[in-house]
Order: C-alpha cells, then structure tokens, then sequence
C-alpha cells in the first residue's frame, strides 16, 4: 500500500543575491501530490524573502507540514515549523521565509482534512457480485496491524470483478499505472492500483489493489454510491487478486484507519474490533 505521509527533502542553497534564487530545487524523491516552488519577494516589506508556493494536485484535501530538516526554526511568516491545509486543486503561498544559508527544509504530506467528524453511515458492498468471502479482516495479522489499515477488510474478488463505490464522494486520487504483484515488500509496496474517494464528512475510502488499467474514474470526479468505479485486480504487495477496501481519516497528520459499517450480498457484515 502506498505510504500515507511521504517525506521529501527541499535543498535551499540561499543567499542574498538575485541569481541564488534561481538554484533553489527539490532533492530527493518528489511526492507527485503536492508541487513546491520557491519564488523570490522583491517588493514590499517581504523584499529579499523567500516565499514558499504549493500547488495540491488531488481533488480533495491534504494537510502539509513545512519543518527544518535539522536545527532551529527558521523566522517567518509563519515561521518554521508549520502546518497548512490544502483543498482540492488549491495552490497558495504557505510560508515566507527569512533568507538562511544551507538550510534544508522537510515536507510531509497526508491526505484528507484533520477536523474530519465520521457519521455513522453504512457503506456498500464495493463489490458487483453476489459471492462474499473475507481473506483478511480488522486487525488481520498479515498485513493489517499498522494504523492505516488497522480497520481494512480484503474481499477476494476474480480478476475484472466490477468495484463500486461504497458511498457517494469525490474522486480525490488514482493509480492506474502498475500491473505486477508479488510478496516482496521492498519492490511492491506502493505499487497498488488504487482509488481513492473523499467523502462529505472529509474522511476517506480507499478500493487498492486494482486491475492494470482498471481505474474507470478521474481525479475531481463524483461519483454515486453504487456506480462502478474500477475493476478488481492483483497489483502491488498481494498474494492473489483481492479488494483491500478501508475508510481512513486524517488524525493529526497521520493517516489512521476507522470502523465502518457495511451491508453485504447477504446482509448486514459484521466485523470483529481488533485487540
């Protein structure tokens, strides 16, 4: 499953001069979900600072934190460390910086807004089939101890199953670009096709594991409980064709996983808290 929070490394090789501005870059793997620039203010009070722009490129919220990457905080407005809200789409100036020498900055990014408030809904079966059979639960202890997936339930699904959104929402983020899976952590964790849907309470319901090519909506899109949303697969950390489904809140940036209720093919579904 892809990490809820990549951390990336801003270089900020700063100086006084004009021309210094220019060398500013992004070191290290870039996450693909929030854009920075960095601009240089040259009028105003702000004359000689450094402002800091993010660009949000999911159709729903994310929460960013701006920090040093070591040392002290670095004056500003706001100063460093920070935290901001992105909304969908949004791009926004969230820091303006006192100039510092050699300082390198770590942004953190974690999808869905953090004063989410879950209503007691009831979720769909995400599945178009009659036939139901649960690989792994709440709590499974293959896969499903971490705070991401603590309430995840994997539905075994043939390869092409139809899935359907489990509740209506926005399309806030796809993948649709892997078609292998294995059991090796290391290369396929991460590599799911997925996606994920922003309800109107700001939490959030994850469908993973997709058929290469099995993304049938767009980011920003909104779709109806029921409509048909991709197609079950077996891409990334998997050891057969499964649909992990969860519902996630941002809980102070850090994505957690949330019980939720569903109606299955037979009736209500009911699952076991997790010790």
């Amino acid at each position: 499953m892809r990490a809820a929070g990549l951390a990336l490394l801003v270089a900020c090789a700063v100086c006084a001069t004009a021309q210094a501005w220019a060398t500013f870059r992004m070191a290290g793997t870039q996450d693909p979900r929030v854009a920075v620039r960095f601009v240089e203010a040259t009028s105003g009070d702000s004359a000689g600072m450094v402002e800091v722009w993010a660009e949000n490129r999911l159709g729903g919220p994310v929460e960013v934190s701006l920090a040093p990457e070591s040392g002290s905080g670095i004056a500003g407005d706001p100063p460093l460390p920070m935290r901001t809200l992105l909304r969908g789409f949004e791009r926004k100036r969230v820091a303006r910086l006192n100039a510092q020498p050699d300082r390198r900055l770590r942004l953190h990014v974690v999808p869905g807004t953090p004063d989410a408030q879950p209503r007691d809904v009831e979720y769909a079966y995400p599945l178009q089939t009659s036939q139901l059979r649960i690989e792994q639960g709440w709590g499974g202890a293959y896969s499903h101890r971490d705070a991401q997936n603590r309430h995840a339930v994997d539905f075994a699904a043939e390869i092409g199953t139809p899935v359907i959104a489990a509740r209506a929402g926005t399309v806030m983020e796809v993948e649709a670009d892997f078609a292998q899976a294995g059991l090796d952590a290391e290369i396929y964790a991460g590599r799911a096709n997925f996606v994920r849907i922003v309800h109107d309470d700001g939490t959030m319901a994850l469908y993973a594991h997709l058929d290469a090519n099995g993304v049938l909506v767009r980011v920003g899109q909104r779709v109806r409980k029921g409509q048909a949303i991709g197609l079950s697969g077996n891409t990334g950390f998997t050891a057969g064709p499964h649909l992990h489904f969860t519902v996630q809140a941002n809980r102070g940036m850090r994505l957690e996983s949330i019980p939720f209720r569903m109606f299955g093919p037979q009736g209500i579904l009911r699952f076991t808290e997790p010790k």
